[in-house]
């Protein structure tokens, strides 16, 4: 299709078998990538056969045609947006190995090149393809993509909710750990406004107020920590009284925060889309 339609029209254009499983796999691939987890070509096609009857196709490989459909919508829809989209369909997988077939190469190289300037060799491959996953995870606007294509809410997707995993991990009560500077009055205030005011974070999700001085299983504690059915939130507070190098260092913090969040998720079975935010003070 021409670059003149816009990604909606593209979704709607077809009346091929193709187009017309990319316009029903699309909300399923959405609802993976929200809550931080793959999907392999057979639980597509088992959940679409449980939601709309399709018939599962004994060729696995077929599906790669919508799928790969699914990735141009998101390409036109970040030219369309002027912000960028990560390829959802890098997280439709490979039963055996777990990353996205060949199929998907030609959008991580566009991904890579035009936001990262990084180039795709045969050593770097799996590791790009496990980037891409990454960042598909990371996106916090897959509600808005949902929507832009009509769906006005992700329906849990069966075959992934469903499916068998191990017992969780019962994570032991972690001490705070002592240390660092006396807290500054800049700090406590803006630390308490943050977890009377979820609705400031609103971009993460939909938060009721949260809590401060949350302990995590590495011993941190979290100045605020939000928390709803479905992803938490960990808010690392700066004051204006602090200096650039500790500003720096908030940030780093912050990447810490979220690793670890989602190693919790993970042991507990939950998705593991733990979010982390600096929250400054001018």
């Amino acid at each position: 299709m021409s670059d003149e339609f816009s990604a909606k029209e593209y979704f709607d254009d077809g009346e091929n078998w193709g187009s017309h499983i990319a316009r029903l796999a699309l909300p399923v691939i959405l609802w993976a990538a929200k809550n931080g987890s793959t999907i392999t070509y057979k639980q597509l096609a088992e959940e679409l056969n449980a939601r709309h009857g399709e018939e599962i196709k004994t060729r696995m490989t077929l599906y790669g045609w919508p799928v790969g459909k699914i990735g141009h919508m998101m390409e036109k829809l970040s030219d369309e947006w002027g912000v960028e989209v990560p390829p959802v369909n890098g997280i439709v997988v490979n039963q055996q190995t777990h990353l996205p077939g060949d199929g998907v190469d030609g959008f991580i190289k566009r991904y890579f090149k035009k936001h990262y300037k990084k180039n795709m060799t045969k050593a770097n491959r799996n590791g790009m393809a496990e980037e891409v996953m990454e960042f598909v995870w990371d996106y916090i606007y897959w509600d808005k993509v949902a929507l832009y294509f009509g769906f006005k809410q992700l329906k849990p997707v069966s075959v992934l909710v469903d499916a068998d995993k191990d017992d969780p991990i019962k994570l032991p009560r972690m001490p705070k750990v002592a240390g660092g500077y006396p807290e500054s009055p800049q700090h406590k205030s803006l630390k308490k406004w943050a977890a009377n005011n979820p609705k400031f974070f609103s971009r993460y999700g939909k938060f009721p107020k949260g809590k401060n001085e949350y302990n995590l299983s590495s011993g941190d504690s979290l100045d605020v920590y939000l928390k709803n059915d479905v992803s938490c939130l960990a808010i690392e507070v700066k004051g204006s009284n602090v200096s650039e190098a500790e500003i720096f260092r908030g940030i780093f913090q912050c990447v810490k925060y979220r690793a670890t969040l989602r190693a919790m998720q993970l042991a507990s079975n939950e998705p593991t889309n733990a979010q982390s935010v600096l929250l400054t003070s001018a």
